[in-house]
């Protein structure tokens, strides 16, 4: 079957979240440290881990929600479960687009922009669909440089729709001329959010990184590098 569209997720997909690593290391023990908690490194991203996966969690189920009101409730998670009475209020533990995806260390993938050039040489759309509000992609975007290569952006927040919620996925359809959904192919790096919810519109879901928990949904493909899309996606 002939692709027309190459639709990608952005965070953990079109970038590693590796490369924001120290980043986020930074604001956790600015947050920690600022109110006396001695804790190691590795006891606050624990706690962090589980702070978000608690927020996620009861989340998720929302078909929108803003990302700088989700990550501040993880935020004051996190510091409750250290013994800490911090509130949503708190200026340092709100949402800050520069502070929660380190914008001066992010980066994209190595392949990324040579994947998206040539399947832009081979006639195809392509798009980020992204769960991100519109001031953080602002804040990242000139920096991934993948600009001149993509041919339009819907985020969550315009959308007023959070994947896997299908209203992201058909606006993103609308822009990209209104292909049949098995005619695209969408590339992301969760299962419930990506995969999931590409599924649920007969898309070719792409899975990026490492292979999937056994109760996840089932992705079409799984890849471990951007660049073997290339031999995926039928022009």
């Amino acid at each position: 079957m002939r692709h027309r569209a190459v639709f990608f997720d952005l965070g953990g997909t079109l970038f590693s979240y590796r490369s924001i690593n120290s980043h986020f290391d930074r604001v956790l023990e600015d947050m920690a440290r600022g109110r006396g908690v001695g804790a190691p490194l590795d006891e606050l991203r624990h706690a962090y881990r589980v702070a978000m996966g608690t927020t996620m969690a009861s989340w998720t189920a929302r078909p929108f929600y803003l990302h700088r009101d989700l990550f501040t409730e993880a935020h004051v998670r996190f510091l409750r479960s250290l013994g800490v009475d911090a509130g949503p209020e708190d200026p340092d533990v709100r949402f800050s687009e520069g502070r929660v995806l380190g914008e001066p260390e992010v980066a994209p993938r190595e392949d990324a922009a040579a994947t998206l050039a040539a399947l832009r040489a081979r006639g195809l759309h392509v798009q980020i669909v992204s769960n991100i509000d519109n001031d953080q992609l602002e804040a990242i975007w000139s920096r991934i440089g993948l600009g001149e290569h993509v041919d339009a952006i819907t985020t969550s927040e315009e959308a007023r729709s959070c994947k896997p919620h299908p209203g992201i996925f058909r606006l993103a359809l609308e822009k990209a001329g209104t292909p049949p959904p098995d005619e695209v192919v969408f590339v992301g790096d969760s299962p419930w959010h990506d995969v999931a919810g590409a599924n649920a519109l007969g898309m070719t879901s792409v899975l990026i990184g490492d292979p999937p928990p056994s109760d996840a949904p089932p992705a079409r493909h799984v890849i471990s590098n951007l660049g073997e899309l290339l031999d995926i996606v039928a022009a």
